[in-house]
């Protein structure tokens, strides 16, 4: 059986945890996370033993390489310390996205894999979506001749934005990667695996427009606990978390792990948290809405709006091609397509039983990690650190684009 550690068990460690227990097919041996309450919640979850439970990841690599895996799913600002370190140790890695915070550490990260002879398999689980997978086998069939163009809406979500890139982790600048990476590295990789080209250039533009005090209305408190609004504003914290305790544990500040809703109340009723502030009074500086536009080899075009300011948790695309189009969303999982000249048909597209997110990537995504691993032939490899690479390269170039008012910027 294959045996892994695990670093960061927030939301996304969690997941990966959970679908490997349910898949059968891997050991957890060692998990770490900076944060008491996670660890003492790991340990019931997982049977673990005090030994096997880690506070700071270089106790951890103290102990040498004690497993096959690594699974980094921390804080960006950990991610090239953390793989660089378990490399060098002998370990694969699963590595959530971002790889990196630059790109030169994102380059840096690929030589050594390369170098080292190691597998890093990156978060890009769209590659898996079945929605995703079906369209990439439209394509290769030939019937829609060569894509020219091809956009996509990454429909963040008002109530997403306010949770990460408001309150949550991810909203400043200068402690995380862009946005444009940090969320949208695995759209732009879509891109570079539909077109199958290189990407030349980039433009793009955005901005924060709305999560900021010129927005807050004139009766709102700076906490929503006791905010004179707080039964109408939908931005109410104490309605969101009580409604989604999976979004209370990934905060961080939520110590159980079930749905005592009074618990979730009294953690979320604190100023010393975070995530009870105003969504218009925090410390914010992402952007809320962006667009960023591609000009690949031979002058194919892609187009991605990443917005906040919709029902969030879906993606949509429309692909352009010589001989058709093809469009689809993840909110009903059925592709339209038509082949010009033919009547419009529908393929309704078959996600099956999952319990993670994007349209079923994810378990397919750690399963076939697990295929790799134990020297199935028929694993996929889609996202290898070298198939990864590039997305970041275009998110990097969209984000000095975009602060330099949409000059057009090479992707290096």
């Amino acid at each position: 059986m294959l045996n892994y550690i695990l670093i960061g068990y927030g939301q996304r460690g969690k997941f990966y945890a959970d679908c490997l227990r349910k898949l059968g097919r891997a050991n957890l041996v060692a998990l770490c996370d900076t944060r008491q309450c996670k660890l003492d919640l790991a340990k019931k979850n997982y049977d673990l033993k005090d030994e096997q439970l880690f506070s700071d990841a270089n106790a951890l690599f103290a102990k040498g390489r004690i497993a096959d895996l690594a699974i980094i799913a921390s804080m960006d600002s950990a991610h090239y310390e953390q793989a660089v370190r378990a490399m060098r140790l002998g370990y694969h890695l699963l590595l959530e996205k971002p790889i990196a915070q630059t790109e030169q550490q994102c380059r840096e990260i690929a030589a050594l894999a390369k170098e080292l002879e190691r597998k890093v398999y990156v978060c890009h689980v769209l590659r898996y979506a079945p929605i995703y997978t079906s369209i990439k086998e439209m394509l290769a069939s030939g019937a829609f001749g060569e894509v020219v163009t091809i956009s996509q809406t990454e429909h963040v979500g008002w109530w997403h934005q306010a949770h990460s890139y408001v309150r949550g982790n991810w909203r400043r600048s200068e402690d995380t990667s862009p946005m444009i990476v940090a969320k949208c590295c695995h759209d732009l990789d879509l891109f570079a695996w539909l077109i199958d080209k290189k990407c030349e250039k980039v433009s793009s533009f955005g901005s924060l427009y709305y999560y900021n005090r010129d927005h807050a209305p004139a009766e709102s408190g700076d906490y929503c606990y006791n905010c004179k609004l707080k039964d109408t504003c939908v931005y109410n914290c104490l309605k969101f978390y009580t409604k989604y305790p999976a979004f209370a544990f990934a905060s961080g500040q939520y110590l159980g792990d079930g749905e005592d809703k009074q618990a979730i109340v009294e953690c979320f009723s604190k100023e010393s948290n975070p995530y009870a502030r105003c969504v218009f009074k925090c410390d914010n500086d992402v952007v809320d809405h962006q667009v960023v536009n591609m000009l690949f080899e031979g002058g194919v075009t892609a187009q991605l709006t990443m917005t906040a300011f919709c029902e969030g948790g879906i993606r949509t695309i429309r692909v352009h091609a010589t001989k058709g189009f093809i469009e689809a969303s993840m909110l009903d999982n059925i592709i339209r397509y038509e082949i010009y000249g033919q009547e419009p048909k529908e393929l309704h597209v078959t996600v099956g039983e999952t319990f993670g997110g994007h349209g079923g990537g994810d378990e397919k995504l750690v399963e076939d990690v697990v295929n790799d691993l134990e020297g199935n032939r028929n694993s996929l490899c889609l996202t290898s650190i070298d198939h990864s690479v590039m997305s970041h390269m275009m998110g990097f170039a969209a984000e000095e684009s975009r602060v330099h008012g949409g000059e057009v910027v090479e992707v290096r």
